[in-house]
């Protein structure tokens, strides 16, 4: 039985999401883009995608051994964003909340792990790994059951696609690195030499062991002729030179396999990483994500069903007529701040009919005036005067979304100016206003 088993690379994955994903904060100011990007994967695409087991590796706090081989290992990388630090202990929590397994191992990088587990796990057949990242180097892991996914495209790299995409087999990325450098991780590889003198050097001749072997033949004559036109002149001399590099690059960017706690001979701890999709669905997981304002990732039968005034123990009026707009006045006046909303037909300002304005002055004063509903309801010489009445009064107006607002309200004054003006004696135009 074949089993699909997922190798998160946690820090990439991280980093991915939080340039990913447009920065948001919730209403108290909490910068919450990154842990979205990671919960919406998690609890939408996992869930439908739903492998057997999922593994979510994460570098450790602390050196590696890499920094011991060169000091200026990542030394060049930028400092983590302040407003990714931020959020990096909640999306852990979530995660451990989600009932994932996280891995670190002090030491080593992600990519050491994930490298041990695959070299274990592709032992059996049956096993079918997917690799999520996009890192260059991981793809030195790809064979006939372990792949890079790339979840953002959602497309999976075997072999074919690994030799598509760098010109060279899968097991060659490391000399790869070895020649073109990386700059993320301070890799040097060999100075001027660019992918395409790299493939057709790795194609053409093998390993860095191998490219320097050659480089110290006394004659070319035997390489291709494209290899013959990289070993000559200048190139000759930025290989000798770059000699020490190339070999130290290769110790740099080539993933350890043998990380101790992560070999094993059988597949019983597997189902410790077993994934259970039920688990992103608990109370606890809905409440974080209310907490943070992830509303669009509760599913509709869990949401909170709306509440009405009844249960808000509110009494709204409705404003139907003159009598009442004047008691609403009154009312009005002896409040030092008024909310204010309207009700519209659409949100185009040219096309949107005003349906109803809404009143707040306490929970004991809510009014709706309503304007097109089929009740009982105001004219626009009524519903004119009052507006203008409440915008020329020496009041507070608190108001939610006032410039779409104040548009409609504007286009209603004139609107109802000019239908009413055509009844209306001169003197009554004036007193409009």
């Amino acid at each position: 039985m074949k089993r699909n088993i997922y190798l998160i690379d946690g820090n990439n994955f991280i980093y991915r999401m939080f340039f990913g994903v447009p920065e948001f904060a919730t209403k108290d100011g909490k910068i919450v883009n990154a842990i979205f990007g990671m919960a919406k994967f998690f609890v939408n695409q996992l869930v439908r995608e739903n492998p057997d087991y999922i593994f979510f590796v994460k570098d450790a706090k602390g050196g590696n051994f890499r920094e011991e081989i060169y000091a200026e290992y990542k030394a060049t990388r930028d400092r983590m964003p302040d407003n990714l630090r931020t959020q990096i202990q909640d999306i852990v929590d979530m995660i451990a909340l989600m009932q994932i397994p996280m891995i670190e191992e002090p030491g080593f990088e992600a990519d050491d792990v994930i490298g041990t587990l695959a070299v274990e796990l592709w032992k059996d057949p049956d096993n079918q790994i997917s690799i999520l990242t996009w890192d260059k180097d991981l793809y030195s892991l790809v064979t006939e059951n372990v792949k890079i996914y790339d979840t953002m495209k959602r497309k999976k790299f075997g072999m074919d696609e690994t030799r598509e995409k760098f010109g060279i087999e899968p097991n060659m990325i490391i000399d790869y690195l070895a020649i073109v450098g990386d700059t993320a991780d301070n890799i040097p590889g060999i100075a001027g030499f660019w992918p395409k003198k790299a493939v057709t050097m790795i194609n053409d001749i093998g390993s860095i062991e191998k490219v320097y072997e050659v480089l110290d033949w006394e004659d070319y004559s035997e390489l291709t002729d494209d290899a013959k036109k990289i070993f000559k002149g200048k190139a000759i001399e930025k290989l000798a030179d770059s000699r020490d590099n190339a070999f130290l690059s290769k110790k740099l960017a080539t993933i350890c396999l043998d990380v101790p706690n992560y070999c094993w001979e059988n597949s019983v701890e597997l189902e410790t990483y077993k994934f259970i999709k039920e688990n992103f669905e608990t109370p606890e997981l809905m409440e974080l994500f209310k907490s943070y304002e992830f509303h669009s990732l509760i599913p509709t039968e869990l949401k909170e069903k709306p509440k009405t005034w009844t249960d808000l123990n509110l009494k709204p009026q409705i404003v139907t007529n003159t009598e009442e707009l004047n008691n609403l006045k009154t009312k009005i006046k002896g409040f030092s701040k008024v909310v204010m909303d309207t009700e519209t037909t659409s949100l185009d300002i040219i096309e949107a009919q005003l349906v109803w304005v809404s009143i707040y002055l306490d929970d004991d004063n809510i009014y709706y005036i309503n304007r097109l509903h089929d009740w009982d309801k105001v004219t626009d010489k009524e519903l004119h005067n009052f507006l203008d009445f409440l915008l020329q009064a020496d009041h507070l107006i608190i108001w939610h979304n006032i410039k779409y607002d104040l548009q409609i309200i504007e286009l209603f004054l004139k609107g109802s100016n000019l239908h009413e003006s055509e009844e209306n004696t001169e003197d009554e135009q004036k007193s409009l206003f």
